[in-house]
C-alpha cells in the first residue's frame, strides 16, 4: 500500500523501524499530487528524491528499465516548496532529454562519524580523568553494552526517537543504570554539537524521555541496602581530617554534612538559593537560609520549597567557596557553587560536580568505609540518642529531627494540623550538630 506525504506531515512520518541488527530501516513515501516526487525517511533524516527512468532506446541490450532516484536535497536544506520546484525542473529537463548525473544509490551521501566511533573516543578521554578506576571502566562499558540501537547511526541524525530506542529496554528494568546511560548519551551529543558535528539541542533530556516513557517505576524494598555511615562519636575526629583538605570537593562534603541534605541538593546549589546574611524580612525564619527548590527535594505537601537554617560554620564554608570561585573565574557570574570540570566544559557553571566526587574523596582519599548519603544516617542516629540531663528523655523534638532530615514527619492528619515547620527547634538541633562536629578531642592525662 502506497504511503503518501505532504507539506504538513513530512516531519512526523516514521521510518521502517529497527532491523534484526538494530539499525534503522528506510521507508519511502510518495507525494500526494506528484507521484514521481518521493520522501525517504530514516530516523530523523528526511531526504527528497525525484524519480525518473531512462527511455528504452537509451538502454543497452542487457539493461532493463528501472527507476532512478535523484536527490534534490534534504528537509534541513530545502523547504517542501523549494524541493518540489527542483523536482519539477528536473522532470521538465528529462522530458527535453537532459538527464541528471548518475547517483550512487538511495540515501548514500557523505555523513559524519557514527555515535559509536565518536562517543567511544570522547568517553575514553573523560574516563581517563576519573580518579576511581572502577568508575572509569564502568563509564567505558556503557556505549558497547547499552547503546547498540544507535551505535551505527550518524551522530548528526540522532534525535529523541533514537535515544528512546536505547532507553526503553532499561528504563523500568534498571532505573539507576538508565539514568547513567541517558546522562552519558546526552553528554556525548552535546560534545558533538559543540564541535558542530550535529545540531544544538538535547534530544536525551530527562523531560523528553519522561514525556514518552513516563517516570521510571521504583522497585519495592531495598535495592542496594543501607548506606554505609560513620559513627557519631567518630565525626569530630573525621571533621579535623576533612577540614585539613583545602579543595572544592572537601568544602562540598563539609557543606553536605553540616546541612544534612541529600547529595543532589548540594551538587545543584545555586548562589541564588542562598541568603547568607539573614537579611530577608522573614520573622518566622530568622537568620541565614538555604532554599532548596522543590525539584531537588520535595518535602511539604503544599509544594513549598525546603528552607534550611544555616549554622555559622556552614555559612563560612559557602563564603569560602564563593571566594574561591571569584578568584578562579574572575569576571564570570557565579551560578552553581560546585561547578563541573572547566577543562571539559565550555561553561562549568551550567553543570555541577559529578555525583561521585564527594564519594571518591570520602572513600579513596580519606579511606573511610562510608558514603556521603550515609552521613544522614549518622546525623539521625546522633540526634535521636542525645538525652536531657536526666539521662533518659530525648533531648530533641522527634518531628524537628524529621524536618532536619528534609522529611515531612507524621501521618496526613498530623501534617494537616501542624502549621509551621518547627524552625526554632530545627535551629537548636543544627547548632548542636555543629558544636558536636567541632568538639575537640579529649586530652589523655598521664597516670603516675
Amino acid at each position: 500500500m502506497t504511503k503518501f506525504f505532504n507539506a504538513k506531515n513530512l516531519r512526523s512520518l516514521p521510518d521502517g523501524g529497527l532491523d534484526e541488527k538494530g539499525k534503522r530501516k528506510q521507508k519511502l513515501y510518495t507525494d500526494e499530487h506528484h507521484r514521481s516526487f518521493k520522501l525517504l525517511v530514516t530516523g530523523n533524516s528526511r531526504l527528497f528524491y525525484s524519480q525518473w527512468e531512462k527511455p528504452k532506446h537509451m538502454l543497452k541490450e542487457s539493461q532493463k528499465r528501472q527507476p532512478k532516484l535523484t536527490p534534490p536535497g534534504s528537509v534541513e536544506d530545502f523547504s517542501y516548496s523549494a524541493a518540489l520546484a527542483a523536482h519539477l525542473k528536473l522532470q521538465d529537463d528529462i522530458k527535453q532529454g537532459i538527464y541528471p548525473e548518475a547517483t550512487k544509490g538511495v540515501g548514500r551521501r557523505k555523513t559524519g562519524p557514527t555515535f559509536e566511533t565518536y562517543g567511544t573516543k570522547v568517553v575514553a578521554g573523560w574516563a581517563d580523568k576519573r580518579k576511581n578506576a572502577k568508575d572509569a571502566a564502568g563509564m567505558k562499558r556503557i556505549i558497547p553494552i547499552y547503546c547498540m540501537a544507535i551505535n551505527n547511526l550518524p551522530i548528526e541524525k540522532i534525535g529523541t526517537p533514537e535515544v528512546l530506542d536505547v532507553m526503553r529496554p532499561i528504563w523500568d528494568a534498571k532505573p539507576a543504570m538508565a539514568e547513567e546511560v541517558r546522562a552519558l548519551v546526552a553528554r556525548v551529543l552535546k560534545a558533538a554539537a559543540r564541535e558542530e558535528l550535529r545540531p544544538m539541542g538535547d534530544p536525551a533530556s530527562v523531560e523528553a524521555i519522561v514525556a514518552v516513557l513516563g517516570k521510571p517505576v521504583k522497585k519495592r524494598g531495598r535495592i542496594r541496602g543501607p548506606m554505609k555511615a560513620l559513627k557519631g562519636e567518630k565525626m569530630p575526629e573525621f571533621m579535623v581530617e576533612l577540614r585539613a583538605i583545602k579543595s572544592q570537593s572537601a568544602r562540598a562534603l563539609e557543606a553536605l554534612i553540616l546541612s544534612n541534605l541529600r547529595t543532589n541538593a548540594v551538587r545543584y546549589l545555586h548562589i541564588d538559593h542562598l541568603d547568607l546574611e539573614g537579611g530577608a524580612d522573614d520573622p518566622l525564619r530568622p537568620g541565614p537560609k538555604w532554599t532548596v527548590p522543590n525539584d531537588l527535594m520535595k518535602v511539604d505537601d503544599d509544594g513549598h520549597p525546603f528552607i534550611l537554617p544555616m549554622v555559622p560554620r556552614l555559612v563560612a564554608v559557602l563564603k569560602e567557596q564563593i571566594a574561591y570561585l571569584q578568584e578562579t573565574f574572575p569576571g564570570r557570574r557565579i551560578g552553581l557553587l560546585w561547578p563541573g570540570d572547566a577543562s571539559q566544559l565550555k561553561n562549568p557553571f551550567e553543570q555541577p560536580i559529578s555525583e561521585n566526587t564527594m564519594r571518591d574523596l570520602l572513600v579513596d582519599s580519606l579511606k573511610k568505609n562510608a558514603t556521603p548519603h550515609g552521613m544522614r544516617a549518622t546525623f539521625q542516629t546522633w540526634a535521636e540518642n542525645e538525652l536531657q540531663d536526666d539521662g533518659e528523655t530525648m533531648k530533641f523534638n522527634p518531628d524537628a529531627i524529621g524536618y532536619c532530615m528534609a522529611h515531612n514527619p507524621g501521618d496526613k492528619v498530623r501534617r494537616a494540623y501542624r502549621r509551621n515547620r518547627l524552625w526554632k527547634p530545627r535551629m537548636g538541633i543544627m547548632n548542636a550538630w555543629e558544636r558536636h562536629l567541632a568538639r575537640p578531642r579529649p586530652q589523655l592525662k598521664a597516670v603516675a
